[in-house]
């Protein structure tokens, strides 16, 4: 069954979900050293979620691997889908799974090849008075790894929700992606297999 529901409704239901469903956040030393995951304050209500992992493969099979959105469903338990314009400035409807079901909403795309995919919008509903900037970003690190950033800025005076609040609660639920790419990167990558 899908769902269609205003800009950031899925947020809403993330937010809300989230603290009965998973545990107190790890601190950034007690995690892998080969993954991050933190919330910055870069300037007064501005706050960043930053999340990224090491993933033993060249950039260029990760980024097939991640902007393949025909089979991204097949191993991303929480993004399922990215349809319409997909190339900068275009208009798309990103899809996620929450709790088994679908939820869509439409984004103003950001593109630019082997570099960054995302998007940047002014927030709705109980997100009023924010604006957000989703990025899923890559770097080379060699010629067989691959640094994967997941980030997340929400900026402003947030009408019921401040920006420092969404983005504790946002941090929590992005390792689950990104450890669900490197194990599909990395099961893919003759350079990991023996």
């Amino acid at each position: 069954m899908s769902f269609r529901i205003s800009k950031y409704g899925v947020l809403a239901i993330l937010i809300y979900l989230l603290p009965s469903c998973i545990s107190k956040p790890k601190k950034e030393t007690d995690l892998n050293k080969l993954e991050k995951q933190k919330v910055v304050e870069l300037k007064k209500n501005h706050w960043q979620t930053y999340t990224s992992i090491l993933i033993n493969a060249p950039l260029e099979e990760l980024w097939n691997t991640l902007t393949d959105w025909d089979n991204i469903s097949n191993w991303s338990s929480t993004l399922k889908n990215i349809e319409g314009e997909r190339f900068n400035n275009g208009k798309v409807v990103v899809s996620y799974s929450v709790n088994g079901n679908i939820y869509e909403t439409n984004h103003n795309f950001i593109y630019i090849e082997n570099i960054e995919f995302g998007w940047s919008d002014p927030m709705e509903g109980t997100f009023g008075g924010l604006t957000d900037n989703h990025r899923f970003k890559v770097e080379r690190i060699s010629d067989n790894q691959t640094l994967f950033v997941q980030m997340y800025d929400f900026k402003g005076e947030g009408d019921e929700i401040s920006a420092k609040e969404v983005a504790n609660q946002t941090v929590k639920f992005f390792p689950t992606f990104n450890q669900e790419l490197k194990k599909e990167v990395e099961n893919k990558t003759s350079y990991n297999k023996k």
